[in-house]
């Protein structure tokens, strides 16, 4: 899945602060708001994303994370890249509305349990007492950063529509089963395309189902 990724907001990539400001720009056009989020990123934010404008240019624009769920219970913040093209959902903005949300790289989060990482970390630790007992069996979660082995900046794959409610756009991330590096970790991961490869995601005459076989899966990753 993807519940958090990481924009670098300063001037380590120029080409990434040029498509923050530009969104930055049309969301103060369009609502009198400022700001797009940057650091941190977390779902329900205003994020920058590269799409098609009305001219055909490509450009990057405001857009809401996450669509709402039909009877406005909770935001679809990932969908399943597999089964997208299937659901009514999500069928016309696969083939009409594609985008990408450029970042820095993106977090997942390991669950271990608690006890086996003690005693495999700590063998001769000794704990007693039926509260330590409980303590142990509590998972403990693990925070990575992810990006892949390529340089450059990471494109996340994502779908966007428009919502009466919203005066922006709003999208959700494309998610597939994860690489070999990083599936210790968890049993998803976010649709990344690289600069090499990203640029056909957003013609809307390509094939998305053909496009999905050609993201990247070769992933380096660090503790966060």
């Amino acid at each position: 899945m993807c519940g958090r990724f990481f924009v670098v907001g300063e001037s380590e990539n120029d080409l990434l602060v040029r498509m923050i400001n530009e969104a930055d720009r049309r969301r103060q056009a369009l609502t009198g708001e400022s700001g797009v989020a940057v650091g941190e990123v977390f779902p329900a934010s205003v994020v920058a994303a590269l799409a098609q404008g009305k001219s055909g240019a490509v450009g990057a624009f405001p857009m809401h994370w996450g669509f709402h769920r039909p009877g406005g219970q909770g935001l679809i913040i990932n969908t399943r890249s597999e089964t997208a093209l299937e659901k009514p959902l999500f069928r016309a903005s696969m083939l009409e509305r594609r985008c990408l949300v450029p970042c820095s790289w993106y977090f997942e989060w390991e669950t271990k349990n608690a006890q086996q990482s003690l005693l495999d970390d700590l063998p001769a630790l000794q704990i007693g007492g039926e509260g330590a007992k409980e303590k142990r069996k509590n998972p403990i979660k693990i925070k990575y950063a992810i990006r892949p082995k390529a340089p450059g900046i990471v494109y996340l794959a994502a779908i966007y529509r428009y919502e009466p409610d919203s005066r922006l756009p709003v999208l959700s991330i494309l998610t597939r089963e994860p690489g070999e590096e990083i599936r210790f970790i968890h049993d998803r991961m976010p649709v990344i395309f690289t600069e090499e490869t990203h640029a056909a995601w957003l013609d809307k005459g390509a094939d998305p189902a053909a496009l999905l076989k050609t993201c990247e899966t070769s992933m380096a990753y660090r503790a966060a």
